[in-house]
């Protein structure tokens, strides 16, 4: 396997146009690409997206490029709540999403307790959380037997998606959250079911008023690969430093909450910011 020290260095793998199929092929239908400028969706001002504006026009008939394109993620929102109906609006239309076997084993505990989300936040969980009202803890039914691909993971994963375009076009922001105490912890402060595992903590919010764009990092050729994995050429981490920050973190969640909450202050330093996020 490539060394991650001299991945930089080597060869990118072949770009996507140079990759050619067995038989000739166009696409099927002349579809449009999705551009910030053109489209009409977002008031966009050549450096910011204004998602405020869907808070008082909110447009879930948006084209589905422009949801895509224009959802950011947001971690800072309007002091107004998301009222409940609202939220089963959300909920119900984020079912349509795909499941292993259709099985369809959701469980969502929506939290709006200021003290809950205080108590996540002081056990460890992103530091943002201290301006959160609303989020919600999406779960999902374990007992597979495909433990081997974590569908239930997938299928939780793929509801959480659904959820963020659905409220990205009705004016609500949103943030997925792995930063999060260990799952058996989480069991225990929100009594969930054994059978049942936590997937991710959602936040969400009327949006504020704007957002930077961040450009995405790739272009599709850098993904895509052919018949098979292409190695030359990544980009990877250095083992030494994800193996440290791995044994940190492990180590930080196996003490008692009770010695977390007064080290949260001084971990908080070491969490990854979003310098780039602009909101008002």
């Amino acid at each position: 396997m490539t060394d991650a020290t001299d991945a930089r260095s080597l060869t990118p793998p072949p770009a996507a146009a140079d990759i050619e199929p067995a038989e000739p092929t166009r696409m099927r239908h002349a579809v449009p690409s999705f551009d910030l400028e053109s489209q009409q969706s977002v008031p966009f001002d050549g450096r910011f997206l204004q998602p405020g504006a869907l808070v008082d026009a909110p447009n879930p008939m948006m084209p589905l490029l422009d949801a895509i394109g224009t959802r950011r993620t947001s971690r800072s929102y309007s002091p107004e709540p998301v009222d409940p109906e609202t939220f089963r609006w959300l909920i119900r239309h984020a079912m349509h999403a795909p499941t292993a076997c259709n099985e369809q084993q959701w469980k969502v505990v929506y939290i709006d307790d200021a003290d809950a989300i205080r108590d996540l936040l002081e056990r460890g969980s992103a530091s943002y959380l201290k301006g959160v009202r609303q989020c919600m803890l999406v779960c999902y039914n374990r007992r597979t037997d495909n433990r081997e691909w974590l569908d239930h993971i997938q299928s939780g994963a793929a509801l959480i998606t659904t959820f963020q375009l659905l409220a990205h076009s009705v004016g609500i922001g949103s943030c997925w959250v792995g930063h999060l105490p260990n799952k058996a912890e989480v069991r225990r402060i929100f009594k969930i079911h054994r059978a049942y595992d936590p997937v991710a903590l959602v936040s969400f919010g009327y949006y504020r008023n704007r957002v930077n764009v961040m450009p995405r990092k790739h272009e599709p050729a850098r993904l895509i690969m052919h018949n098979r994995f292409v190695s030359e050429g990544l980009v990877l981490d250095s083992r030494r430093r994800t193996l440290f920050r791995t044994v940190a973190r492990y180590l930080y969640y196996k003490l008692p909450a009770f010695l977390r909450r007064p080290l949260k202050p001084w971990t908080a330093r070491f969490e990854k910011k979003f310098y780039y996020e602009v909101f008002d």
